[in-house]
Formats: C-alpha cells, structure tokens, sequence
C-alpha cells in the first residue's frame, strides 16, 4: 500500500476568511467584528468602536420616538396597531445586539475551532469536502440577505411613497415616511431636515437587518462547518474497510475517526449553547412580527392597497423564510449527526480485524441521540416546529383582526 498523502493546508487563514465573508462584512457594520474575531487591526477596532456607538444611537433614538407615538395619544388605534410591528422589530433586534456582545466570547470560540480545523485538515479530498458545505451556507446566507433587504427595502421606501396620499385635510404636505414618530423630534415639513429624517430611518433598517441576517449567517456557517466534519468522519469510516493494515494501523485509523467524530460533536455542542438565546429571541419575536404583518395584510386587503399588499406579502415571506433557514439548519444537523450511526452500520464491518467493529458500537450509541439546536432549550429547531410556528402566527393575527 502506498503512502498517504499528506496535504498541509499552507492557506487556512484565506479559507477562513473566505468562509466567513457574509458574517465579516455584515459584523463590521455593527462594530461586532473585532469582537469576534481577534485577527484585526488597530484601525478596525477604532471603526468598529464608532459603528458600535452609531447603531446603538438610531436604534435607541427609533425604539424612543416610535413607543412615545405608538402608546399615547398620538396615534389612533389603526397607526397603533401597525406600528407594534416596527416596535416589535427594533426591540427584538436590540436584544439580539445585546446577546451578540455579551456572548462574543462564545462566537470568537466556535470560529477559533472553526479555523483550527480548517489549520488540521491534512488530505486535500477532506479539504474539497469543508469547501463544498462552506458553499453550501455561502447559498442559505445569500438567499437569507436578499430576501431580508428585499422586504425591508421595500417597506422602508416604496411603499411610504406610493401607497399614502401627499395631502392631508389641512392642506398641509404630508412627508411620507416608513416608520410614525420622528415628527415628535423633527420639524418634517422642512426639506432638509426631512431628507435627512428619511435616511436616517433608512440607516436605522440597515442596522436591523443586518442584526437579522448576521445571526441567520453566523448560525448557517457553523453548522455548515459542523456537517463538512460530520461529512469527513463519514468519509473516514467508509474508507476504513478498504484499507489493507495490520491490527495497529487499524486502531490507529479507529483512534483517528473517535477523535474527529468526537471534536464534531463538541463543537456542535458549542454552536447550541452559543446560538440558544438568540434563536428564542428569534424565534418568539420572528412569530410575534409575522402576526402583525398578517394583520397589516388583512386591513390593507380591505383597504383595496395593492402596494402595500405586495410590501407586507414579500415581508411576511422574508420573516418565513428567516425562520425557515434556522429550522433547516436543525434539522440539518441533526440529520448529519444520525448519518454516522448509520454508515457505520451499512460499511462491511465483519470484514474487520479482531474487535475493531465492536469500537463502531460507541459511535453507533452516540448517533442516536444526535446534536439539537434548540431556542433557549425549550425548544427545538426542526420542520416540525417550522410548521407549528407559521399556523400560530396565522391563528394569533386572526384572533388580533377579530378583536380589532
């Protein structure tokens, strides 16, 4: 038999930057980057620590004006109701900001494993798998922005200027805007200071979508990394029957796919206990937000708006899919993580020497139980409950568009 090749992986730091692209750019706008990922520069961080202060700012400055509008008298009782959406969102944005920070420390350790295994990878077939599941949540995370920016985009500025009237009773011009409550602060019938009330709020949606995707794009590539691990202990154990080794070499060969199978699940583990707060938050105000956008299509179907129609159908189809994704990915690794247990059986383990089979009874053991992501530990990302969150949030805005 030959001998093995051995193919050190001399450009790990660029497949691991490259893994990471989405997260990079959209982290940095948040100033979170730095935070966690240690390899940046002094100029980074001092940005980073702007863009911090600035996001917290607009979004501090949105969750003020719009709760001062939205819970007095402002407002009557159809511009409150639209606007608990937005509200709902900014606040569930910044608790996952929050979560973000404090658990940064927890991100910076999944993504040092991360480029640890992207260090150890030795065979360049192995290598080929890590890059084909690094696509693969390159292709969720592209599909998570574009439907996320779609929506927001839309809400943010098509749909203020194409579905309101320009004059109000007084004769007065009404400056249309996404979001109610900045003229509490703002003078809004002066252009200038108007404009700049409208990019503002645009910046203040950048932020919140970023927040959405980021999560959405940091939870889709650790899993993605989990399954190409998952994938080459897969590739391990098919190959271990062909080898034709002594009794040793194939303890070491055993040795070699435990340890690898068993540093998956760890980081698995980790990517669970990082992820937990943020997917409740996610997954409780993700439901919440797509009860008011039901209800906002409701009345607006009875109001004959087809711009908004279209504007609150395409965000209520990007906050299905944002859900989506995080039940996908899952399911996904659950589903990777019950594939060793079952190759292990499937490959001709009788043909092994001695007692080595018996060491796949462990590995076997552990596949049945496979690594969950759950939201706070209450519960667990799968189709399943995919399903059961979108009939709640139907049956929760039917129950709102009763009463109101």
């Amino acid at each position: 038999m030959g001998k093995m090749l051995i193919w050190p992986n001399a450009n790990y730091k660029k497949d691991v930057i490259d893994t990471l692209i989405w997260n990079r750019w959209l982290l940095r706008v948040l100033g979170i980057w730095p935070l966690i990922y240690p390899d940046t520069t002094k100029i980074e961080k001092i940005l980073a620590i702007f863009s911090f202060a600035l996001c917290w700012t607009v979004l501090s400055l949105f969750l003020i004006l719009t709760s001062i509008y939205t819970f007095t008298d402002r407002s009557v009782m159809d511009e409150k109701m639209k606007m608990l959406g937005p509200l709902g969102y900014v606040f569930f944005c910044m608790l996952k900001y929050f979560f973000l920070i404090i658990r940064h420390k927890s991100f910076r350790r999944c993504i040092n494993i991360l480029a640890k295994d992207w260090r150890m990878v030795k065979e360049e077939n192995h290598r080929e798998i890590m890059l084909r599941d690094a696509e693969k949540g390159h292709l969720l995370s592209k599909f998570c922005i574009v439907f996320m920016y779609c929506g927001g985009v839309s809400y943010n500025t098509i749909m203020p200027f194409l579905s309101q009237a320009p004059d109000n009773e007084q004769n007065i011009t009404v400056r249309p805007m996404a979001y109610l409550g900045f003229d509490i602060l703002f003078n809004l019938q002066l252009m200038p200071v108007y404009v700049f009330t409208f990019c503002l709020q645009c910046f203040t949606g950048i932020v919140m979508f970023n927040i959405t995707t980021s999560v959405c794009c940091l939870a889709t590539m650790f899993v993605a990394h989990a399954c190409g691990q998952v994938n080459i202990v897969l590739a391990r154990v098919k190959n271990l029957v062909e080898k034709e080794c002594s009794r040793k070499k194939f303890e070491q060969c055993m040795a070699i796919i435990v340890q690898h199978h068993v540093r998956t699940l760890k980081f698995s583990a980790s990517i669970e206990d990082t992820l937990r707060e943020i997917c409740l938050i996610e997954l409780v105000g993700t439901t919440l937000i797509m009860c008011f956008i039901e209800y906002c299509l409701i009345t607006e179907w009875n109001n004959s708006d087809r711009i908004a129609i279209f504007t609150y159908f395409f965000l209520f189809i990007s906050f299905v899919f944002n859900i989506f994704i995080f039940c996908y990915i899952g399911e996904l690794l659950m589903e990777q993580c019950s594939k060793v247990g079952h190759t292990s059986y499937k490959i001709e383990w009788y043909n092994l020497p001695g007692k080595i089979a018996l060491d796949l009874m462990l590995m076997i053991t552990i596949s049945r139980h496979p690594t969950q992501i759950t939201a706070g530990r209450l519960i667990s990302l799968s189709f399943t409950n995919f399903g059961n969150v979108s009939t709640q949030s139907f049956f929760i805005s039917q129950t709102h568009t009763h009463y109101a």
